[in-house]
């Protein structure tokens, strides 16, 4: 009887533990969830002590690991679809906690015309908006990319263009390295 007694006890203080473990573990994410709209938030593991973060979006149907180097993540913004000379789009911004290249943004493009090619299409948005640039062709796992890359002053930054369906990926950042693991490990 009284060792049913203390193993029953050893159970509700480990269970005690690791709920109070699993809070304490939790705060910077639900810190980073109060402004995002619901179907969009970071999860973050509570196994491997919380060292692996996500960005879950339901709203816009895709989610990615954030990169294992910016040791977290500091800050994300979500903007809701808007229409800017004909294109419809929506945003996620994201700043790891360390690491350079850091910052990057998913855009999420509508298209009309399903059929339309990627190249064509990254190559008409820039001629749009008075811009013009080098593309290269890529592949990332089972997706056919276009990059490009920008100098300004002493920075560079990358840009990646990818269609899945009837939708258009742009993914800028100041890291190849960091925008290329997000595309290689989300469900787009």
């Amino acid at each position: 009887m009284v060792r049913k007694i203390g193993i029953l006890v050893f159970v509700l203080v480990l269970a005690g533990g690791g709920f109070f473990y699993r809070q304490n573990n939790q705060k910077d994410v639900k810190e980073l969830n109060k402004n995002l709209p619901p179907g969009v938030k970071i999860v973050k593991s509570i196994f491997g002590f919380g060292k692996e973060y996500k960005v879950i979006n339901k709203i816009d149907g895709y989610e990615f690991k954030v990169p294992s180097a910016w040791k977290g993540v500091n800050k994300i913004e979500y903007t809701p679809e808007r229409e800017m000379a004909g294109y419809f789009f929506n945003s996620v911004e994201l700043e790891g906690i360390r690491g350079e290249g850091r910052i990057v943004g998913i855009n999420r493009f509508k298209l009309n015309t399903p059929d339309i090619n990627l190249i064509d299409w990254v190559k008409n948005t820039f001629e749009l908006f008075g811009l013009s640039n080098n593309f290269n062709k890529d592949k990332i796992s089972n997706l056919e990319i276009v990059s490009t890359s920008e100098r300004i002053d002493l920075l560079t930054g990358y840009g990646y263009f990818f269609k899945k369906n009837s939708v258009i990926y742009s993914i800028t950042g100041g890291s190849e390295d960091f925008i290329r693991e997000i595309i290689s490990n989300g469900k787009w």
